[in-house]
């Protein structure tokens, strides 16, 4: 970290969630009176709360109804999807119960957009909403969940969606490795204008290669709270089972000196323990990354995997593929040779028709033991 300071993060077990809420937004020790903030939940696309993909409902409506009773001057809660929209946005999302948790609040942040600069070796600047100009902080409310190319999805991820959805893709295209993905989220991460405040949505979770929406979902029961996005997410690789560097958007971040990746440079009040059986995509190749390129990283790489019976033809596969490696023909038909593993295919799905399996990924991680 750049100071010797210990960022604080808490885990704070649900039992009533407007409780829990009260005290994450207490710990943030954030004075809301007179600000305009963003509620940025994790609205990946049209999943019911159960599937456990998107920001549980009830956590969007505590934070929405605490950030009014602490005299926030307005409040906007809104995500841009992945893939771009099929249906108005609200419609789009209706199903995850976000825009009736907004009383009121809920904004359609794709219908106009601004620029922002980067320092970034793989784009100089990205169209991301006007929302964000227009806002003194965001509270960002990522869910705990695992991500077929990122290995976690947090805080830091969570922050792609200030960019609207089909912008999104197209960046897969710019930054293909695993690696590479993650240096462009911290230069997103670094690049934002406002601050940043996390409360992550750890009442249920997603595990396993196929997320973050295509994974089990089991139950957690937990909101992780912070001011540092690298320290929440640090916590949550450690609840997740696995040493926080190895997971590179935290590890890149904090080379950056924008947060730690060592459990010793975070404070953390509440039960941080390991999570049973929680089950991590492979890393051993995504952290190889920054040494493979091109075809050695795509012979590496796990898979997309159809599930025929599953599949209704919709197309979203094919529209979301940046790099258009998938046709109809009538269902998906994947080139591999121009696949580069960013797996939009499978968190674009509606019907969970799209799975990863794992490639040589896959048995170097059982050859290495982890």
């Amino acid at each position: 970290m750049a100071d010797a300071a210990r960022e604080r993060v808490l885990v704070r077990k649900v039992a009533d969630l407007d409780a829990a809420v009260t005290e994450a937004l207490d710990f943030l020790e954030q004075d809301f009176r007179g600000l305009r903030v963003w509620v940025k939940p994790n609205l990946l696309g049209s999943h019911h709360p159960d599937e456990g993909v998107t920001t549980d409902p009830g956590v969007i409506a505590a934070c929405v109804r605490e950030l009014r009773n602490r005299s926030a001057r307005a409040v906007f809660v809104g995500d841009n999807p992945g893939g771009g929209l099929t249906a108005p946005l609200s419609d789009f999302v209706a199903v995850t119960g976000a825009v009736e948790a907004s009383d009121g609040s809920f904004t359609d942040v794709s219908l106009r957009t601004t620029t922002l600069k980067l320092e970034s070796r793989f784009v100089p600047r990205v169209a991301v909403s006007a929302l964000l100009n227009e806002v003194d902080l965001i509270l960002n409310l990522p869910v705990f969940k695992t991500h077929a190319l990122t290995i976690l999805t947090g805080a830091v991820k969570n922050l792609f969606g200030v960019i609207p959805g089909r912008q999104k893709t197209l960046l897969h295209a710019k930054a293909r490795s695993a690696v590479e993905f993650a240096e462009l989220m911290v230069d997103i991460y670094q690049a934002l204008p406002v601050p940043v405040l996390s409360v992550v949505d750890a009442l249920r979770g997603m595990d396993g290669p196929s997320g973050p929406s295509n994974g089990r979902v089991l139950r957690i029961g937990r909101l992780i709270t912070g001011r540092n996005p690298v320290a929440v997410d640090a916590v949550m690789a450690m609840m997740a089972g696995t040493k926080p560097d190895r997971i590179p958007t935290i590890r890149i971040a904090a080379n950056r000196g924008l947060g730690p990746d060592r459990l010793d440079g975070i404070e953390v009040t509440g039960d941080s323990t390991p999570i049973p059986g929680f089950r991590l995509p492979t890393m051993l190749v995504a952290n190889l990354g920054t040494f493979l390129s091109g075809a050695a990283y795509t012979a590496t790489a796990s898979r997309p995997v159809l599930a025929p019976d599953r599949c209704t033809r919709c197309g979203r596969c094919a529209t979301g593929c940046p790099v258009e490696a998938i046709t109809l023909a009538p269902t998906p038909v994947i080139a591999f040779r121009n696949c580069i593993s960013c797996y939009c295919c499978v968190e674009f799905c509606p019907e969970r028709a799209l799975s990863v399996r794992r490639g040589i990924r896959g048995l170097l991680r059982r050859m290495s033991g982890r």
